[in-house]
């Protein structure tokens, strides 16, 4: 070990009041090898990582517990099936701290939930399923007799002529679309690539349109929903108003205030006395130092000297 305290975390350090006569490592330290899992042992109980094996309902909230949670359950055993120990575990929902009890059941194989929950009840049909139906338990025992065997074998060789033909179709079937693995690896490849693209476009198009999500191809079904919309003829007729309230309005702030649309005034005739000036000075009508002296002047003492140019 490269640290003292690694070595401690892995049990390797043996302190120096330590020989051998003490014993092992943990009789020294008067611990069990299993540390805090072991300390309701002498009760006969040990702590345990149990899983749940089936959906149930939590008898406490109600609550869907998912198969495969995994629970610190204590471990202990309740009886015995002949030489198999029946073992009951015990532990506490995370939902509510509900107390949940399952003992296993080893006549059918099973785990038996003794108390705290209720098992879900999933039930399959077997054509919905696509599975086989399991023989029950009473045809199995058939089964085993001989002369059940030798009553029904007539009948189990006449559903095997029958099925033989479609078994062997199916097989043939199977052979042929699996037979080029080039071609189908090909095949597959090519129809990805062009999925691909498509998704590309379809992004690239809702990105010209301002959305962050991709819209999907344009249907039928999708375009005669949309012409059987009709909007109120009230919504219509507020969209155009407002439409052209917008498009008359300007795109300038406007103030309320009378000076503010006093100072728009004067600017508008400061511009427009301007512009005169500046004609003027371009038909020659005009000297510049004269143009220049007023332009740096207001406009109330502009106008009578180009009056008196004139």
């Amino acid at each position: 070990m490269s640290t003292l305290a690694a070595a401690r975390a892995d049990n390797f350090y043996y302190p120096p009041e330590w020989t051998p006569k003490k014993g092992g490592l943990n009789k020294f330290n008067g611990q069990h090898a299993l540390r805090e899992r072991a300390r309701k042992l002498d009760q006969g109980i040990l702590i345990i990582r149990f899983e749940m094996p089936f959906n149930v309902w939590c008898g406490g909230c109600s609550s869907m517990i998912g198969k495969g949670v995994r629970f610190n359950a204590e471990k202990k055993q309740v009886g015995n099936y002949y030489s198999t120990k029946i073992w009951s575990f015990t532990m506490k929902s995370a939902c509510c701290q509900h107390e949940i009890v399952i003992h296993t059941d080893p006549k059918n194989t099973e785990y038996v939930i003794i108390s705290g929950a209720q098992r879900k009840t999933e039930d399959f049909d077997v054509e919905d399923a696509e599975t086989l139906l399991l023989p029950a338990d009473e045809e199995k025992d058939k089964l085993a007799d001989p002369m059940y065997k030798l009553e029904h074998q007539g009948e189990d060789i006449r559903k095997k002529k029958e099925e033989e033909p479609v078994l062997i179709r199916l097989q043939r079937l199977s052979d042929s679309r699996h037979s080029d693995d080039y071609s189908l690896n090909r095949a597959l490849r090519d129809r990805l690539r062009s999925q691909k693209k498509r998704v590309a476009e379809e992004k690239k198009s809702a990105r010209k349109m301002g959305l962050g999500v991709r819209l999907l191809p344009p249907s039928a079904a999708d375009a005669a929903a949309a012409a059987s919309v009709k909007f109120a003829s009230k919504f219509e007729r507020s969209r155009k108003d407002k439409r052209a309230a917008i498009k008359a309005s300007s795109i300038f702030p406007e103030s309320s205030s009378s000076a503010s649309k006093g100072k728009l005034d004067l600017a508008l005739k400061r511009r427009n006395i301007k512009a005169s000036a500046a004609s003027l000075l371009m038909a020659g009508r005009v000297k510049p130092s004269s143009w220049q002296s007023a332009g740096s002047e207001n406009a109330r003492s502009f106008v009578p000297i180009m009056a008196r140019r004139k």
